[in-house]
């Protein structure tokens, strides 16, 4: 029997394809009513969550107590207050270091630190304008030996404030709490005739920053009627650009050295024609040229010993004159004085090289000279204080005895200005720093304050650990 292999095999092959629609045709249908049978069964209600726990609230923080109040007054002193009037017999009430206030007879708040300055001088502290070897370079709060010898001789001598670099810092003797006074006091400049060129770029950059401000103005009036006007570019306004700014827009003053009249009229000349407030250094000259000086609004730090001859071969007044600091405050100038250096060392720092050196454990001395030259004692005790506080831009801080100024104090055993004079405490934001009877270094003179007092013991060599007196054999010196 025949049989057709071909045609059995496509009727093998549809009924399979006939049977597998059927069955996805099935499985759709059965999947839809499952579908269909879940919608019409009633959801069973979801079993209701906790809250979550409300956070526990941490514990109150403890409470820091309170600093107490540190109290200190000065009483029955004779006060200069230097920017009004002397003060006999009051009492300086003193809290956390500020003045808080002046008078006869206060109250004393209970655990306040007394000082009885009873036949005694109180002036302000004294600022040094200019110093070396006080406080460290930098910054001073960073590099300065608060136990330092030198920091005990210039409390000694009744600092308070000493300029190092561009900063005003205390004389915080064994602390570092509230030394710094004032950061950026000037903007160095120069200007000297030996350096034409350096004069000409210093000129160049002040005229391009004038004409950026000028711009600058410009373009805020352009501003106001056409909202998409561009600004100036200032990008290149920084290094000695940006100093220039300052200077200009009055935020800084600046500093430079010069001595005889040509450069002193040079820098006066520079102040006028850009509004820059600028104070000179050394100026041994300026007297021949002080009403000039005055009118372009500059001050001057200087030397009333320096000594420097005049010059014959010159047409006009030369040289230093100790009368130089009596003509410039004639002239209203503002002035601060400081000693000059010397041949064995710097006038800017503390030694003891001399009973009447130029170093600045006689600041007070080198402003007696100026009374020398005919400045009254008065104006010679602002040169050390507030004038040079105002010089500085500090005097709101320190230079006068005054109600919320810092409570620096210098207290002496006489006038501060005369040469016998010696400083019997010195106060730093109201906490003693010196006392001449605990400290070593003068405790030997005039102890007590006896003007009658015996001479002290002396010794040769004046070494450490080597002790010799007079009513003993004294041993050959070489």
């Amino acid at each position: 029997m025949h049989v057709n292999i071909r045609k059995s095999s496509r009727a093998t092959s549809r009924t399979q394809s006939l049977l597998l629609c059927f069955l996805s045709l099935f499985a759709a249908i059965a999947f839809a009513s499952q579908a269909q049978a879940q919608e019409r069964r009633p959801r069973r209600p979801q079993p209701e969550q906790a809250p979550a726990p409300e956070p526990t609230p941490a514990p109150p923080a403890e409470e820091k107590p309170a600093e107490k109040d540190r109290w200190f007054a000065v009483l029955n002193g004779r006060v200069h207050t230097v920017s009004g009037p002397v003060l006999d017999g009051v009492t300086i009430l003193c809290r956390n270091g500020r003045i808080a206030e002046i008078g006869p007879n206060l109250a004393l708040p209970e655990g306040c630190e007394q000082l009885d300055a009873a036949g005694h001088f109180v002036y302000p502290g004294l600022i040094a304008v200019r110093s070396q070897g006080i406080h460290g370079g930098g910054n001073p709060e960073d590099g300065t030996d608060v136990f330092s010898l030198n920091m005990s001789l210039a409390l000694g001598a009744g600092i308070t404030t000493a300029v190092t670099g561009d900063t005003a810092a205390k004389l915080t003797y064994g602390t570092l709490d509230g030394m710094i006074v004032k950061r950026g006091l000037f903007e160095s400049i120069s200007y000297a005739s030996r350096d034409p060129a350096g004069k000409r770029r210093l000129r160049e950059g002040l005229d391009r920053v004038r004409q950026h401000l000028r711009d600058v103005a410009a373009y805020e009036e352009e501003k106001r009627l056409n909202p998409e006007a561009k600004a100036p570019d200032d990008k290149w306004i920084r290094g000695p650009y940006a100093t220039y700014l300052r200077l200009l827009k009055g935020e800084a003053t600046a500093i430079a050295d010069a001595n005889n009249a040509w450069e002193l009229l040079q820098l006066a000349d520079l102040a006028e024609r850009y509004g820059i407030r600028i104070v000179v250094r050394g100026a041994y000259e300026a007297w021949t040229v002080a009403p000039r000086l005055s009118r372009a609004g500059m001050a001057a730090i200087i030397t009333p010993r320096q000594r420097v001859d005049e010059n014959p071969q010159l047409n006009r007044p030369t040289g230093s004159t100790i009368e130089n600091a009596r003509i410039l405050h004639e002239a209203g100038m503002r002035l601060a004085i400081t000693p000059a250096g010397s041949l064995f060392g710097p006038g800017y720092g503390i030694s003891l090289g001399g009973l009447a050196g130029r170093d600045l454990l006689h600041l007070a001395l080198e402003a007696a000279f100026a009374v020398r030259g005919g400045l009254s004692n008065a104006e010679a005790v602002k040169t050390v204080t507030i004038d040079a506080a105002r010089l500085l831009g500090i005097d709101s801080r320190v230079g006068s005895i005054e109600v919320g100024k810092d409570a620096d104090f210098v207290i002496t055993d006489g006038d501060l200005l005369h040469y016998m004079t010696l400083v019997r405490w010195t106060v730093v934001n109201g906490r003693i720093a010196y006392d001449k009877e605990k400290e070593g270094i003068y405790s030997h003179i005039r102890p007590g304050g006896d003007a009658d007092a015996p001479p002290p013991d002396d010794y040769w060599p004046r070494r450490l650990g080597v002790e010799w007196r007079r009513d003993r054999d004294p041993p050959a010196r070489p």
